[in-house]
Order: C-alpha cells, then structure tokens, then sequence
C-alpha cells in the first residue's frame, strides 16, 4: 500500500508543477480564462471529455450501476448525448462568439442586469459541480490512506485549487490532458482486472439479477430526472462552455464536441460494468458511494491500484478545475467588472483572488455536505430549471425581451428553491416545475412587452 500511497502523491505533486509551468506561459486574462482561444483537435477533444466526466459520471454512475445494474450509468449517457448535441447544434454558434461566460452573452442579448442575474445562477451550478467532485476525491483518499472523509476532501481540494489559481486554464488544459491519458489507461486496467477477478464475463452475466444487465431497470421518472437535469444542464453549463470556447475554430468546436460526447458514453458502459463488478465483488459494502474505490483496492495488484486511482483522481481533479475556474470567471467578469471596470492587468490578479476564494468555499462546502447526489441534483435544478428557457431564447427566438428573461429566471429561481424544499434534491418535480414556469413566464411576458431587442449574438 506504501507504493501506492507514493504514487498518489506524485501524481499530485505534479499537478502542482504543471500550474507552475502554465503560470510562466501566461499572457493575459484571455489566456488565464479561455487559453487564448488556440487548442487544436488533438488537444481540445481529450480536454473536453475530461471536463465532462467527473464525480457524477465517474463515481455517480458507479454507485448507482452498484445498485441498480448498468442502467446506473444513465447518468454519463446523459451528459455525452448531451454534450454531442452540443457539438452538433450550438458549438460553432459559441466558439465564434467573443465571450468568456454564458452570462456575458445574455447581457448582451438583453442587456438591463440578464447577465448579472445569470451569473449568481450559474455560479451557484458551477461551485456545487466541484463540491461533488472534491467529495468523490476525498472518497478515493479515504479508501487508499484511511484518512477520515474531511481530510481526504481537504487535501485533494487544495492540490487542484492551487494549480487552477496559478496557472488558469494554461495550466487546466495541461492537466486535462495528462489526466485524460491517466484516466483512459486506468479505466481499461479495472475493467481487465475486475472482469477476471469476478471470474470472466459468462461469470459476471450469471451472477447478477437479469434487470441488472437491461438500461430499464431504474423508473421512467427518474430518466426523465435525469433528462431534465444532466442532458439538458450540460448543454448551458458555464465550464463546457468555457472549454468549447478554447477550441481554435469552429470545426474544431463542433467535432470535438462531438468526440468528446461519444467518449463519454463509452465511459458510462465502463462505470456501469465496474458497478456491476463491485456488487459481485463487494456485496456488503457500508455506501454505494465507495464501490469504485473499493473495487480499485480489491482487484488491482499493488502498484497498479495507486495508478488506477490516481486516474480515477484525474477524472474528479480535471471537473474541479474547471468548475471553479468557471466560478470565478463569473464573479470576475460578470458581476465584479462591470461595477469596478478593472484594466486587464487588474482583472488577471482579482481572478486569481476570486479563484482562490472559491476554491475554499468548494472545500468548505464539500465537507459539510458530504453527499455526491445532493450537490450534483441541487446543481442542475438551478442550472436547467432557471437558465435552460432564457439562453436557447436568446441564441433561437429573435421575440424574446428582457423583461420576459429576467422575469424568467426569477420566478423560476424561486419555483425551483420552492420544490428542493419541499420535494427533495433527487427529485424530478424541482427541475420540471422550474423549466415550465420559465418558459411560460418568457414567452408570456415578452408577448405582452414587445420590444426591439439585440440580436447581434444570434448567427
């Protein structure tokens, strides 16, 4: 366990060194926030996917395919369905816009605060997208040290606030590639590992209840759930967004989005198999949060398991990066700028700052909430239920004003808080209730107050 224990600490020491070297390539606030608008295919694709796929798609998907088989990974279909359709409809649209966050574009479409009301909502998704991947990333330090949960989650949450601070996305776009590598080779070797420990394929067909092997063994209610909230939710999410808008052009925008959707789906087929691999394996475990680690621990010979999660780290460190580097893109640029019209050698330090701050209420929070589902449900509540209606109206619907969107995300951001409190955070009615009322509030209010509106984001 001691060689395992080194190599999870290597890798996060060199995490950190790849902040330190992006922060020396750093130019500007563009480069710190889009890396300047330059990845090419070979670079952009791997870095999308490893963005996409992280605690909910990674250990997510595991523990619910650990409970209910692999129609478990739903989760991850979802998210990659989403992000294809992403590529195929919207990525060529973002990457010509000259942006840095989804708040920006609804102010400019609508102007009159839109961006701002926005940014509160899309900041509230983006800091709890990192809380459920800072909490998966103290359960993998829990099983490999035996830390208590909290210091797992302390020490993983500062290596990744620390490389995002310094370096911006430089600095994420070298990790995320690294990580993408670690985590595909990591992957393949659980999958190979776990397989033959359960005896074989035939082995594991014959073991496990036949619904177990079916993508219809959770409720149409809660695929529809997940519908509202992940494939919808991944299509406005402000750190997909912030990655699309790194790709060096158009085409490499829509294709590489569409690869890195399609990845993801693969991914989801392997968390689904792993989850089935751990009920077989560990049928007594204490939390189905713990399966993929746990069966990490089991299956892989020593030496190996340390790689292996340290890839499984790798899919959780690259969402956390991004999330809280979409975070305090948003307090940075769209709600602090505008007020204080910092210069761009003021906005590159106080988006360092903002980042930092972040990166501690994201741990903070982690360790208070402690649950992977509550954060990732809360998370897409707000991001789809309040945002879904006003930004596919602002890219498709030239009638849509601005007293229709701000209303919109108003009386949606109360339905929603509403219905968490009163229905739950995995349940379907807080999304559902929050997309129609948004919706009928837009449409209805910009019937009845007609305005000229710009148009100059549509294409």
């Amino acid at each position: 366990m001691t060689i395992d224990v080194i190599i999870v600490i290597a890798y996060l020491a060199m995490m950190i060194l790849c902040g330190v070297i992006a922060m020396k390539r750093l130019k500007g606030t563009q480069d710190y926030l889009i890396a300047d608008k330059n990845l090419p295919m070979w670079v952009f694709f791997p870095c999308l996917a490893a963005v996409i796929l992280g605690g909910g798609s990674t250990f997510g998907s595991a523990s619910q395919a650990y409970q209910h088989g692999i129609s478990g990974a739903w989760i991850t279909f979802m998210f990659g369905l989403g992000v294809v359709t992403v590529g195929v409809l919207f990525a060529g649209k973002i990457s010509k816009l000259e942006i840095f966050t989804l708040s920006e574009l609804l102010q400019r479409r609508y102007k009159h605060g839109a961006g701002w009301i926005s940014a509160v909502v899309s900041t509230v998704y983006a800091v709890l997208i990192a809380v459920v991947q800072i909490i998966a990333l103290g359960a993998i330090i829990k099983s490999l040290i035996g830390w208590d949960l909290s210091y797992g989650i302390l020490a993983g949450g500062i290596v990744t606030v620390v490389y995002t601070m310094i370096g911006g996305m430089v600095a994420i776009t070298i990790t995320d590639f690294i990580q993408f590598i670690l985590m595909t080779i990591g992957i393949a070797l659980l999958l190979i590992f776990g397989v033959n420990a359960a005896g074989g394929v035939h082995a594991v067909t014959m073991a496990v209840p036949p619904e177990f092997l079916t993508l219809t063994n959770i409720s149409g209610t809660r695929l529809l759930t997940l519908f509202l909230s992940f494939f919808l939710g991944i299509m406005i999410g402000q750190d997909i967004w912030q990655r699309i808008l790194t790709a060096r052009n158009q085409r490499v925008a829509r294709v590489g989005s569409v690869y890195a959707g399609l990845y993801s789906i693969a991914w989801g087929v392997a968390m689904g198999i792993c989850g089935v691999l751990a009920f077989i394996l560990l049928p007594n475990l204490d939390s189905p949060q713990d399966a993929l680690p746990a069966l990490v621990v089991e299956v892989m010979p020593v030496g190996l398991s340390g790689i292996v999660l340290a890839a499984l780290m790798s899919a959780l460190m690259s969402t956390v990066s991004a999330a809280v580097l979409a975070s305090a893109t948003l307090v940075t640029n769209d709600i602090l700028k505008p007020v204080f019209n910092f210069s761009s050698e003021t906005e590159l330090s106080v988006s360092r700052i903002i980042t930092a701050l972040t990166g501690g209420i994201v741990i903070l929070l982690s360790i208070c909430i402690g649950d992977v589902f509550v954060a990732l449900d809360t998370a897409y509540a707000y991001l789809s239920g309040c945002l879904f209606a006003p930004i596919m109206a602002a890219l498709f619907w030239p009638k849509a004003t601005w007293q229709g969107a701000i209303s919109s995300m108003v009386i949606s951001g109360i339905v929603v808080t509403a219905g968490l409190m009163i229905y739950g955070s995995s349940a379907m009615e807080p999304i559902m209730y929050g997309m129609l009322s948004s919706a009928v509030v837009l449409v209805i209010v910009s019937l009845l107050k007609p305005e000229e509106s710009d148009t100059s984001v549509r294409t």
